[in-house]
């Protein structure tokens, strides 16, 4: 299967239980805390899928912030576990209201 290359934007709500303590200790296992992956690992650790996305979080910082694997739902990390923190902390006060966003049908998704 070929590896597809997408991106996720999420709020923090939908990736945390809390937005209190640690947040990236929430969202990545503990064994994982110490691997960065600068660039879109070429498959998971842990599944071993090709089916890696990039992970944004809406109000954190530009770009994409973490790694997940679309097939086993495994978090990883893009930057050092303190810079991840820094990112998911700015996204606390973010806020948006889906009903801003405007319609868009299926037809048009890609």
């Amino acid at each position: 299967m070929e590896s597809k290359i997408a991106n996720k934007i999420i709020m923090l709500e939908d990736l945390v239980d809390r937005l209190s303590d640690s947040l990236v200790t929430q969202i990545v296992y503990k064994e994982d805390l110490d691997t960065i992956y600068k660039h879109r690992p070429f498959s998971c650790p842990h599944c071993h899928s090709k089916e890696i996305i990039g992970v944004e979080v809406m109000g954190g910082i530009e770009g994409v912030l973490l790694w997940e694997c679309d097939k086993c739902n495994d978090v990883f990390l893009k930057f050092d576990k303190d810079i991840t923190e820094e990112g998911l902390q700015q996204a606390k006060t973010y806020w948006t209201n889906p009903n801003d966003w405007g319609y868009c049908p299926k037809s048009q998704y890609n």
